[in-house]
């Protein structure tokens, strides 16, 4: 179990699911679409610590955004003890209600 840090929020990340799925628990509405690395709607920043895609292609993003750190938490699992990403998230409960 590692722990993931999306500003002062901490997650624990499950080695055995994306951390797109850990975001999701933890409570986070977090943007996706595809789950499968192709579309980038859930693409963040990588700030610290390793992740792997187990041999999937994050093709959403192109070799520059890759070098520059950012990743897709829909492919990607946690390979450090500690990771600390930075992406637009909301946590739930702080998302305005519509009215109809």
């Amino acid at each position: 179990m590692a722990l993931l840090w999306v500003g002062a929020t901490k997650l624990s990340a499950a080695a055995t699911q994306p951390l797109l799925d850990s975001l999701q628990a933890g409570g986070l509405a977090w943007r996706e679409s595809c789950r499968n690395g192709v579309c980038g709607v859930c693409a963040c920043q990588l700030i610290r610590g390793q992740i792997d895609y187990r041999g999937r292609q994050p093709h959403a993003l192109d070799a520059k955004e890759r070098k520059q750190g950012k990743i897709l938490p829909c492919i990607a699992y946690p390979a450090s003890e500690q990771l600390e990403i930075s992406s637009p998230a909301h946590p739930l409960n702080s998302l305005p209600l519509s009215s109809l």
